[in-house]
């Protein structure tokens, strides 16, 4: 971790996605919490802004690994940044819950781009030995936001009010762009050079398609996603309908929930390697859906504390190992498609999930479908450790130029035989 800290760039751009997530944050409480208080959200009104928020990231996440790639993490970062501090300024124009709905609707695509864009930076700033570290910190970085965002989040939402929260995400986000100025990046070559956008997107799509450890990657992460989403809905209506507390207990129980992914994060940069493997993946989506299913199923104050601590230390356990996975499982070339690609399935997952678990809302209560979602998990997660047992080893150092290979693989992932 030391000789980590010492790499060029590295503090410095840890420092500043501290800064720019504790920013996110602010605006997620701010929109996902505080304007559901504020405005009296119903389960309608909250899926009917995790879906336009999710649309466009959806809908547009793929095709963003393609300028990552061409144009490398650093630049994209930057422009992602950029394009947050305008995003963010428009929100404070908002006046009701329905503006802030449509001005929100930009956001999940530019943090779909600039999150995939940092996942890209690692492997070109790190050598392989440290990748796990490097993402492990960079996610505990991301996960202090998470404690000390909500608490930010409240006392600039009691002082300022929602206007100043997404001030106060304007100034993050132009934090991570000067920072994403000054980071420094080994150059990879292109794996297609001078080919439309296209073709290079299905070279990456059919890199996900046919590459066994990718697939069984992204099942993974879409059925966490997919509880993920379905808990987005649920944790505003959890404290305000069943547990009967107000906006800031609903901020003091996100910010020990990133307790718990900090404190995670910081162990998994000391574990390294022996965590980066499908089957302790798997064990971790096994967990998570016991400890959500703890969180959501009790009307204890004090035992959904504890439930929604240990599910973000599961959280961190199952996040950076399946993220090592994906940066491994690609050739760097195609880290932007790859990864932009996970960033795509999050917000389909809020896009299928919302809306079922408003629907079922109707029939069923909130802790009840807090439950069922947690099993539906624990059920997923046995599913896809039967299956890891089945990959081979886990490559490292994945070459930066497919075309290496066979004529056949060069072909396959969009390109010309070599020769």
């Amino acid at each position: 971790m030391v000789s980590l800290l010492r790499t060029r760039g590295f503090g410095l751009l840890l420092a500043g996605e501290t800064v720019n997530a504790i920013g996110n944050w602010i605006a997620v409480i701010a929109i996902w919490g505080f304007a559901s208080f504020h405005f009296d959200a119903g389960p309608g009104d909250l899926a009917l802004l995790f879906v336009v928020l999710g649309i466009p990231g959806a809908v547009l996440g793929p095709l963003l690994g393609v300028p990552i790639d061409r144009l490398g993490p650093k630049r994209t970062l930057l422009i992602a940044n950029l394009l947050g501090v305008v995003s963010a300024l428009l929100l404070t124009q908002a006046d009701s819950f329905l503006q802030i709905v449509l001005l929100a609707l930009p956001l999940g695509l530019i943090e779909a781009f600039a999150a995939a864009s940092l996942d890209a930076i690692p492997p070109r700033m790190v050598g392989d030995d440290q990748l796990v570290a490097a993402n492990a910190l960079l996610g505990g970085a991301q996960n202090v936001a998470i404690v000390f965002g909500p608490i930010v989040a409240a006392l600039v939402n009691d002082r300022w009010g929602l206007e100043g929260a997404f001030l106060a995400d304007a100034a993050t986000f132009m934090v991570g762009a000067l920072v994403a100025l000054t980071i420094s990046l080994e150059p990879a070559p292109r794996a297609v050079e001078a080919d439309t956008t296209w073709r290079e997107l299905r070279a990456g799509l059919a890199l996900a398609r046919r590459t066994e450890g990718l697939r069984w990657t992204f099942v993974v992460v879409a059925s966490v996603y997919l509880l993920w989403a379905l808990f987005g809905l649920l944790e505003p209506l959890y404290v305000r309908d069943v547990l009967g507390e107000s906006d800031s207990v609903f901020a003091m129980l996100q910010t020990v929930f990133g307790v718990g992914l900090v404190l995670t994060s910081i162990a998994l940069a000391r574990l390294g390697d022996r965590v980066a493997r499908p089957r302790f993946v798997a064990y971790a989506v096994i967990v998570s859906g016991l400890t959500a299913a703890m969180y959501l199923g009790t009307r204890s104050l004090a035992v959904a504390f504890v439930g929604v601590f240990l599910w973000g230390v599961d959280v961190a356990f199952f996040y950076v190992p399946a993220k090592t996975l994906l940066q491994r499982y690609t050739p760097v070339t195609f880290h932007g498609r790859i990864l932009s690609l996970n960033q795509s399935i999050e917000p389909w997952a809020g896009i299928l999930m919302t809306p079922l678990g408003a629907l079922a809302l109707t029939l069923v209560g909130v802790r009840f479908l807090g439950v069922l979602g947690g099993a539906l998990a624990v059920v997923g997660g046995v599913f896809v450790l039967a299956w890891a047992r089945r990959l081979g080893p886990v490559p490292t150092g994945m070459p930066l130029d497919p075309a290496a290979g066979s004529s056949r693989d060069a072909v396959a992932l969009g390109g010309s035989a070599p020769g």
